[in-house]
């Protein structure tokens, strides 16, 4: 199967991939899987990109440069302009296959003035859409220069079938346009420490990875966790840029029941510190109030770690009874309930279990979805 999809692209048209900033482990990830499926491309990079950890047979352009957080706006700005030009003009002088499947935001540049650049200029161009709408902002400007951007392009790639159905009924995208390719997972390296099986009568080791922002129900955990009748260490791993949740989160600690078994650094966690956070967990958290789907389960399913997450989005469709428990989002009864299940069963979750049923996902299977994309035809585009 591989190899005949390979072989039906086309080598004349060269293809460019935009991640314009995306999460480096999403980028990484995504391109060695589509490398492994049999495709050549270059990835537009910065020095942020871990070019080390790329397949050999992937080139790189380096035109975003410096990504150091100790710069001035006004450098930022025009590293920005600088970027967006360079790109911009690489598209016309070259004319490749454009994929953005990255950050389509500031959506009036990056989803408009450049999706209609690349509409006209590339033979095709495809958006892989992570979330329909930018989260806690879907303002009737959003929907519309979405919406817009979407149906911009050649082909709009998503994770899910229920996200191809919001697109076509809330976007207006035609729905022959879009392609479902599943979020996909690294495959595990065979030198990844690994930690042992959770402890049946110890404590509840519980996991929120991520920025920490109020669609994510962070809130929601805490209120949980009052009165918890088990032993139980809550670790939230990740930074808060809204100054007035940081507030009111860390108030709900300090008035918290259980105070001294909840940690939060408050900070951005680097990439090298992830694994020992997900394999000292016995369980990731995702009490989000809304979403479409996450990369953060899949990093939970990679590493092994069982998950308990709200019934939004795509979910439920995820998180089988051989992954973890669901509850509906929202409700801080269910979620203390699901969290009880699990410390219930949770000797019966191993890691191998769990990391067997994510395996499915591993990107070199889910980026095979995109080759048929990069080969079609001039004549096909719609």
């Amino acid at each position: 199967m591989e190899e005949s999809l390979a072989a039906t692209a086309s080598p004349e048209l060269a293809v460019v991939l935009l991640s314009h900033g995306y999460e480096p482990i999403y980028e990484r990830g995504f391109c060695n899987g589509v490398s492994d499926s049999g495709l050549d491309f270059t990835l537009v990079s910065s020095d942020r990109t871990d070019v080390a950890s790329l397949r050999p047979a992937i080139k790189t352009l380096n035109l975003r440069g410096s990504q150091a957080e100790g710069r001035s706006k006004l450098t930022k700005l025009l590293n920005l302009l600088r970027y967006h030009a360079s790109v911009i003009a690489l598209v016309i002088r070259q004319r490749p296959v454009v994929h953005l499947f990255g950050l389509l935001h500031p959506v009036l540049l990056c989803g408009l003035i450049e999706g209609v650049i690349f509409r006209i200029v590339s033979p095709r161009y495809i958006v892989t859409a992570h979330d329909l709408l930018p989260h806690d902002r879907h303002t009737r400007w959003n929907r519309f220069a979405f919406g817009l951007s979407y149906r911009l392009a050649h082909r709009v790639v998503v994770h899910t079938s229920r996200m191809r159905d919001d697109l076509v009924r809330l976007h207006r995208v035609d729905p022959a346009r879009i392609v479902i390719m599943e979020h996909g997972i690294e495959p595990l390296e065979a030198a990844l420490p690994e930690a042992g099986d959770a402890v049946a009568d110890g404590p509840l080791r519980l996991l929120f990875f991520g920025k920490v922002m109020r669609y994510k129900g962070v809130d929601l955990l805490l209120d949980a966790l009052q009165g918890f009748p088990r032993p139980f260490q809550l670790r939230i791993a990740g930074g808060c840029w809204d100054p007035p949740l940081e507030r009111e989160i860390r108030a709900k600690i300090a008035a918290h029941d259980r105070a001294a078994c909840i940690e939060w650094g408050g900070k951005y966690i680097p990439e090298p510190e992830i694994p020992a956070l997900f394999l000292n967990a016995d369980a990731a958290v995702l009490p989000y109030r809304h979403i479409d789907q996450s990369g953060i389960l899949f990093q939970a399913l990679r590493y092994g770690v069982p998950v308990v997450a709200s019934r939004v989005g795509s979910f439920e469709r995820y998180v089988s009874a051989d992954i973890g428990e669901t509850f509906d989002s929202g409700d801080a009864a269910g979620l203390r309930a699901a969290l009880l299940r699990l410390a219930d069963r949770r000797a019966g979750l191993t890691r191998q279990r769990v990391r067997e049923a994510g395996r499915r996902y591993e990107w070199p299977q889910t980026a095979r979805a995109l080759l048929p994309v990069y080969a079609l035809q001039d004549g096909d585009h719609r």
